[in-house]
């Protein structure tokens, strides 16, 4: 038993320094001998949680929360069970345990989770109430008055939010930045906003943060305002220009390469968690769903152009013989993510036009939520048809719009299936299939997009 508690300890030394591998193989052996062992099935629960393996976390969590000998414990496993249900979005499952856990015991981090829970359920008065309790406990959380903040920012009392939040002990880190911005724009104190950024040395993605925050929470005129701030420090700054653009109503042919990367690049070690878990982003599938009709019996040859991390090469891996999987993408960090899935045969970084000037006689090319990056889509017409083998196939998504194409205030840009087909008969392509879709979530609204698939005719 001592040697085991030992063992524990060491795992639980190694999980605090981030090397999960190594406490995961602790753990493994412990739950070999003892398949039940409480803090053994914590310590891969929450290995799971950090790495994102949300389902092996629920099972670990679930069976150290049933065999806690104590309410601390048992607590503990079920605050973390919570968590990993919120991160699935099962916001009722993970309320009902972290309400668990609180009858257990009233600690301030379980009252911050049960408070993150109510924000996603936009139950904004509880959310406060959970806050101000977890203040009172412990007023040393800098995320408690940034989440109070935001809490009395929803019901309608930005003054105070913003009082509140220039009394928090850790001001000037980015989360409190993004909603110290924000509510000085809705209480018209702009100025404010120029004098700190005279006096911070923020970089170029914590300043544009600061607009793109406003935009997230539905500000427009606000992210336009801190946009401008921002731009009589860097008036050449692609990315910055591009989302000014965007709110502008200015349109531009497509994103700048260095807004891409950027993003991308920023974004990439959260991306799959964000997008799967939170935005239940299921492209991939179902692009694939819709191919499977399409792709012959032998082994093909496939570009995955913006491939990302590798969701689409992993979902067509499944479905399809596939003799070389070449993934293309302007952002590193991303294309290092995909390397990890080991099922691309080659991996390169640059933009999707010019690869495509560069690629031929291939049998799929598949672009998944890569021309919202687009917006005139003529010259990735023509080199996708010089790239494919006659009778290759093209299967893409867009998101929608009535007109022909625009660049969305998100700064993305959507297309509409009549322009999609106005440039079929000029490049030797011809429609296939096509489906509506949802693409993903945003501001908790469904964002509607549509899946093409399209051949090459000889």
């Amino acid at each position: 038993m001592k040697q085991t508690e030992q063992t524990i300890s060491k795992a639980m030394t190694l999980l605090n320094q981030g090397k999960y591998d190594s406490a995961h193989k602790i753990c493994k052996r412990i739950i070999a001998r003892a398949p039940l062992h409480y803090q053994a099935n914590l310590l891969l629960g929450v290995i799971a949680l950090n790495t994102h393996k949300l389902s092996i976390a629920e099972k670990h969590l679930q069976l150290a929360q049933k065999n806690a000998k104590s309410k601390h414990d048992k607590a503990q496993a079920l605050s973390n069970l919570s968590l990993s249900l919120s991160y699935q979005q099962r916001f009722l499952e993970a309320l009902e345990y972290i309400n668990q856990a609180l009858n257990l015991k009233q600690q301030a981090l379980f009252y911050c989770n049960r408070a993150n829970i109510f924000e996603q359920l936009s139950r904004w008065s509880e959310m406060q109430k959970d806050l101000m309790i977890a203040i009172s406990i412990s007023p040393n959380i800098p995320e408690a008055y940034i989440s109070l903040a935001l809490a009395k920012r929803h019901l309608g009392d930005s003054n105070t939010a913003l009082e509140l939040l220039e009394q928090c002990p850790e001001y000037t880190e980015q989360d409190w930045l993004n909603e110290w911005a924000l509510l000085s724009g809705i209480n018209n104190r702009i100025d404010k906003v120029e004098e700190q950024l005279s006096i911070l040395n923020l970089s170029d993605d914590a300043m544009i943060s600061l607009g793109d925050y406003a935009l997230e929470q539905n500000y427009p005129e606000i992210a336009q305002a801190l946009y401008l701030l921002m731009q009589k420090k860097r008036p050449n700054h692609a990315a910055l220009n591009h989302q000014l653009n965007a709110l502008q109503g200015i349109s531009s042919t497509q994103a700048p390469r260095e807004y891409i990367e950027s993003l991308f690049n920023s974004c990439a070690d959260q991306f799959e968690d964000r997008l799967v878990n939170q935005l239940l982003y299921t492209l991939p599938e179902q692009m694939v769903k819709q191919l499977a009709g399409f792709l012959p019996n032998t082994a093909i040859s496939v570009v995955d152009l913006g491939c990302g991390t590798g969701l689409l090469g992993k979902a067509l891996s499944s479905k399809a013989s596939i003799s070389s999987l070449t993934g293309v993408d302007v952002s590193k960090v991303m294309l290092e993510h995909a390397g990890k899935t080991k099922l691309y045969h080659q991996l390169i970084h640059d933009d999707v036009l010019s690869n495509l000037q560069a690629t031929k006689n291939t049998d799929l090319i598949m672009a998944g939520d890569v021309l919202i990056y687009i917006g005139e889509l003529t010259s990735l017409f023509k080199y996708v048809s010089h790239a494919l083998k006659d009778n290759g196939i093209f299967a893409f998504s867009v998101e929608s719009c009535s007109t022909h194409w625009r660049l969305d205030k998100s700064g993305r840009y959507q297309h509409s299936a009549n322009y999609i087909h106005s440039l079929l008969n000029k490049n030797n392509l011809s429609l296939e299939h096509s489906t509506i879709c949802d693409l993903r979530l945003e501001k908790n609204q469904p964002v509607a997009g549509e899946i093409f698939i399209l051949k090459k005719h000889g």
